[in-house]
């Protein structure tokens, strides 16, 4: 059972990415399993209006260095240990000002040519949209991870976070939040009373 386990993580997960303006999907394979989400987008639902409620934002934006740092850690890992098939950006490029334009479209070009022989399976096909400035861009990208590196990725990103930092606003929220229920409880029960 360890032996198939064993094999089991060292299989790689092929995955497959398609994101632009009309195409948004992701295919997956592993072993038997293939995976795909729709290629078409869906029309937005109407979503309904909710009470917004105060859940301390501001702590966890407090915390945003040390969540970058844990995640960054973990997706140099994982860079290390995945395999790029190909990449390709395909568009245009624009903005309403046509300097700028140029200069953006000129920058995409030299970072590509700065990638040398790294750079040899990123195809580029973007073009400079001076007339209408705007942008429109295709990526489409395959490639290959072994499904214990997910698993150490994730291990790797857990064991960088800051657990006591987080514990403790996860702890605040849940008073804050049970304190308002219960100020509204109250509030409500007066209500009552009074007619």
């Amino acid at each position: 059972m360890a032996l198939l386990c064993g094999l089991a993580l060292c299989q790689r997960l092929w995955i497959k990415v398609v994101w632009g303006p009309a195409l948004r999907s992701i295919e997956l394979h592993y072993l038997l399993l293939h995976l795909r989400t729709p290629r078409e987008r869906r029309k937005a639902k109407k979503k309904k209006k909710r009470k917004m409620r105060r859940t301390g934002t501001l702590g966890w934006l407090k915390l945003a260095p040390e969540l970058l740092q844990a995640s960054s850690k973990g997706l140099k890992f994982l860079l290390r240990h995945s395999e790029l098939r190909h990449l390709r950006l395909e568009g245009s490029v624009g903005t309403e000002d046509v300097a700028l334009t140029g200069i953006l479209w000129g920058t995409i070009r030299a970072t590509h040519g700065a990638l040398g022989p790294r750079g040899s399976k990123l195809e580029l096909a973007v073009t400079p949209d001076f007339p209408e400035g705007k942008t429109s861009l295709t990526l489409d990208a395959e490639g290959a991870v072994r499904l214990g590196a997910l698993l150490a990725t994730a291990a790797i990103i857990v064991w960088y976070l800051p657990k006591r930092k987080i514990w403790r606003l996860l702890r605040e929220q849940r008073r804050i939040k049970k304190t308002s229920w219960r100020a509204g409880l109250m509030t409500k029960k007066k209500e009552v009373e009074a007619t």
